[in-house]
């Protein structure tokens, strides 16, 4: 097999188109299961008040993977969609990042399977990270570094998890929460001062056992389940803490104030969690966006397919600034001023 093992000089940027590179959302297409999980099923097998999981949780049905659906599948599921709307092929990739903590293997990395899987050229960098709820946050701001590197130029970002496969659906804690789910990002070049305006992120490893898989790594506890577990008091507090402080940092270092921007698009990670942000903030409800009720929280998909929604809507409109927040396991948290 002949490969292309990386790019001439000549297709290097000098430094002055570097410098005025930034990173835009060029697409954005997600992909969903078949299977649902409704709060009927919930409320009958569970023993969860289905009145509860609509109102309070905000959730209504969740998409569930199927018994030998892959991660590579979802994902491969969400990118053909985007390829099929957007005149950038598929030889155009340079940069592949899949973020997801349930991956395939242990090893290799998902991003290399889904590389061949989707004829994207030899010469793209490729690679994993395993985050969950902040991870559609830093794969932005990591891909956004590369771009303004003038390193690449087309970057596609695979947000899937099937946090179904991991779930005690008797487990009252987290079997309401999580949806499965695939969404693929295709980001590139713009000369203009649009995409990335700031961002912010932060991690709290103190906090990695409030939401952790005990069982699935080389740490071995027999008196450990091996489902998902989830302190979600620790977690809100948490939560509570670290979304407003970034929000608030990103806003006083642009000297903005909140009523400047047009969309808050946080992790979608229940309807009170979000409403208690959004009082703490003092943030309208025509700026604060929740898009949760078919899908539940699908993880790092939550803010990718909300933001699809809002520009099928067409509620997104050039020179906009919108504030996207990822916060959840790891403790790990981002912030992104972002500009349309």
């Amino acid at each position: 097999m002949e490969m292309d093992l990386g790019k001439a000089d000549s297709d290097m940027q000098s430094t002055e188109e570097i410098e005025c590179m930034n990173l835009i959302i060029d697409q954005i297409e997600y992909y969903l299961p078949e299977r649902l999980i409704t709060n009927d099923y919930l409320s009958e097998h569970s023993g969860i008040d289905a009145d509860f999981l609509q109102n309070k949780i905000g959730i209504h049905q969740r998409h569930i993977a199927g018994e030998n659906e892959s991660i590579s599948d979802m994902a491969l599921a969400a990118s053909n969609k985007l390829f099929e709307k957007t005149d950038i092929t598929r030889k155009d990739i340079d940069f592949l990042i899949v973020c997801t903590q349930n991956p395939d293997y242990k090893l290799p990395t998902t991003a290399c399977i889904i590389q061949d899987r989707l004829d994207l050229p030899n010469s793209c960098f490729a690679f994993d990270i395993n985050l969950g709820c902040s991870g559609f946050v830093y794969s932005m701001i990591i891909a956004d570094s590369f771009i303004k590197s003038g390193i690449i130029k087309n970057a596609l970002l695979i947000m899937v998890d099937q946090y179904s496969k991991i779930i005690d659906y008797n487990d009252k804690n987290t079997a309401s929460l999580f949806g499965d789910a695939a969404s693929a990002i295709l980001l590139k070049q713009d000369e203009n001062k649009r995409g990335i305006i700031d961002s912010t992120w932060g991690t709290d490893g103190s906090g990695f056992d409030k939401l952790i898989l005990h069982n699935s790594g080389i740490v071995s506890d027999p008196e450990k389940s091996p489902t998902l577990y989830m302190n979600g008091r620790e977690i809100f507090k948490f939560s509570m803490k670290v979304v407003p402080q970034s929000v608030n940092q990103i806003l006083n270092r642009n000297n903005l104030k909140i009523s400047d921007i047009d969309y808050f698009v946080l992790h979608q990670a229940n309807n009170y969690m979000l409403r208690e942000i959004q009082k703490r903030l003092e943030i309208d409800d025509s700026q604060m966006i929740i898009d949760m009720t078919n899908y539940g929280n699908t993880v790092s998909s939550t803010i990718p397919i909300t933001l699809k929604n809002l520009i099928d809507a067409k509620k997104i409109a050039p020179g906009q600034l919108l504030i996207l927040s990822g916060f959840g396991v790891g403790l790990s948290w981002g912030t992104i001023l972002y500009k349309t």
